[in-house]
């Protein structure tokens, strides 16, 4: 049942110390502000009207868990901060002798915040704070980026994936019929009650590392056979859920050849590299620098440094791919007019994703330059009005349509130079040293060349190396300061919770200086 914090101060109450703590500090901020961050009433779905036992209220467990974000504690060691920190106990408007919550306090709050869809239900408070105050105001522009958000789960090789994957079929068939979870476990050959430790054998050797590996996928096989073959089992959502899981793992490790025994597979890629979190993935913010886990995506303003929407997507999604997603997440009104991103955002499927949303993209275009140091297709005049392209010697060429019978799927053209234009050319060793020049259309060439317009504008080119580093700040802030680098839970929705709440500690710094400016 919900309660609702006691605005009373009592004679013990930590306010009393109020004038202790700096009056830039995000302590001081909670204390005096903390009512128009967090609502009691605001948590209201997620509670009962009339039954069961009062709650703490939502709003002093919100304040908990952001403080515990900012400080990067865990359950236990933040309850510790409720009951040993005066700092603490002021932000939350506690009495001094509090003796704070059980840690499973926050575990409970945090399950009820993703039953209900609230998980981004403070972060949009921040936003409508921000714009209360005049720091958003319909922004025409936001800038957009991604970061690495490394996942809390461990890789896994084929042999512990495998059995950790039973084990979560096993488990999901516990919950729905005891019984038939006995049967299911006496009737395979290993035992799956410490999933990490591997069968008995010699896996240093190769032929019997195969033949234990074989047996794995074997008994593997023959549990999923044994739960697929159950209409009523397999229709319980968690045991469906469970099966597709091993189903995956199985048929993404592992090949049958004609003699039906399986076999891992030679050059797989792994997408599922832990069935403990199996939506994080193998990723690489540059070919240097790899990961596992997730990328957090952020859009900010660009007049203020205000986070504006934030998501997560699997470690090997692109980030361009998901511009779209942060523009959707935000109302109509606030919506940006164009977004300021890198190279990752200037591709031209990201361009016409934003272009469906009516939302125009600056940002870098990926060179064509070949790697022969032949010269790039920039230097070439394309000019889609009349199908042709213009060589930088003013040679002067047609875009062919594609044949009927050798149409691509990608909707590509050609424009092809003559061979006698190319081969008396001066440029032509750089330009077409096999004595002709190709030049390839895209299918969207006008989103291109529209951005090379617009790139070839000084202010504008100016305007993005100016503004596009601000939102690396804003991701720094989240990595570095709020502790957000490594996801502290397993599974894309809590991972996403842990950024959006980070998020709104970005945010308390411009907002707290503003509520400051307004009381002076």
């Amino acid at each position: 049942m919900l309660s609702v914090a006691d605005r009373q101060q009592g004679f013990f109450d930590a306010a009393w110390c109020s004038e202790l703590l700096p009056e830039e500090s995000v302590y001081a901020l909670l204390a005096e502000h903390g009512d128009r961050m967090v609502r009691d009433e605001d948590f209201a779905e997620c509670y009962s009207e009339c039954q069961g036992r009062p709650s703490i209220p939502p709003s002093l467990l919100a304040r908990v868990l952001l403080l515990a974000y900012r400080d990067g504690l865990s359950d236990e060691r933040a309850m510790e901060a409720v009951r040993f920190d005066l700092r603490w106990k002021i932000a939350l408007d506690l009495p001094i002798d509090h003796r704070g919550f059980h840690p499973t306090s926050l575990v409970r709050f945090r399950a009820r915040l993703l039953l209900h869809g609230k998980e981004r239900l403070v972060f949009e408070r921040s936003l409508e704070l921000a714009s209360e105050l005049g720091l958003l105001q319909g922004s025409a522009e936001q800038i957009v980026d991604s970061t690495p958000m490394l996942g809390a789960a461990a890789v896994q090789d084929t042999a512990v994936l495998v059995r950790a994957a039973v084990r979560e079929l096993l488990d999901a068939v516990d919950g729905t019929d005891k019984d038939v979870a006995g049967e299911l476990r006496s009737g395979l050959q290993f035992d799956y009650s410490k999933p990490r430790v591997k069968p008995e054998g010699d896996w240093q050797e190769k032929d019997s590392r195969t033949r234990l590996l074989a047996e794995v996928a074997t008994d593997a096989a023959r549990a999923l056979h044994a739960v697929e073959t159950d209409a009523e089992l397999i229709a319980a959502e968690e045991v469906a859920e469970a099966a597709r899981l091993l189903r995956e793992v199985i048929g993404q490790e592992f090949e049958v050849g004609d003699d039906e025994v399986p076999r891992v597979r030679r050059g797989r890629r792994r997408q599922i590299v832990s069935a403990h979190d199996p939506q994080m993935r193998h990723g690489r913010k540059t070919p240097a620098k790899q990961f596992t886990g997730y990328k957090l995506h952020a859009a900010g303003a660009t007049e203020t440094p205000i986070l504006t929407a934030i998501s997560l997507s699997p470690g090997n999604e692109h980030d361009g791919h998901h511009a779209g997603a942060l523009v959707d997440q935000q109302s109509e009104s606030s919506r940006p007019k164009r977004v300021i991103g890198d190279t990752a955002y200037g591709n031209v499927e990201a361009r016409e994703l934003l272009e469906r949303r009516s939302v125009q993209v600056l940002a870098p275009v990926h060179s064509t330059s070949p790697k022969d140091g032949t010269i790039a297709k920039e230097r070439f005049v394309i000019d889609l009005q009349t199908d042709t392209v213009t060589c930088p010697e003013g040679q002067t060429t047609p875009i062919y349509k594609p044949r009927a019978n050798r149409r691509t799927t990608t909707g590509e053209r050609v424009a092809r130079f003559a061979r006698e234009h190319c081969e008396p050319c001066p440029l032509r060793p750089r330009c077409a040293p096999g004595g002709q020049r190709d030049i390839r259309i895209r299918r969207r060439e006008d989103l291109r060349q529209a951005a090379l317009r617009a790139l070839s504008d000084p202010a504008e080119r100016e305007h993005l190396n100016r503004t596009r580093p601000r939102i690396e700040r804003l991701l720094g802030l989240i990595v570095h300061r709020y502790h957000g680098r490594k996801s502290r839970y397993v599974g894309a929705r809590k991972s996403t919770l842990q950024a959006a709440w980070t998020a709104v500690l970005v945010n308390l710094h411009p907002i707290g200086a503003a509520l400051r400016a307004q009381a002076a």
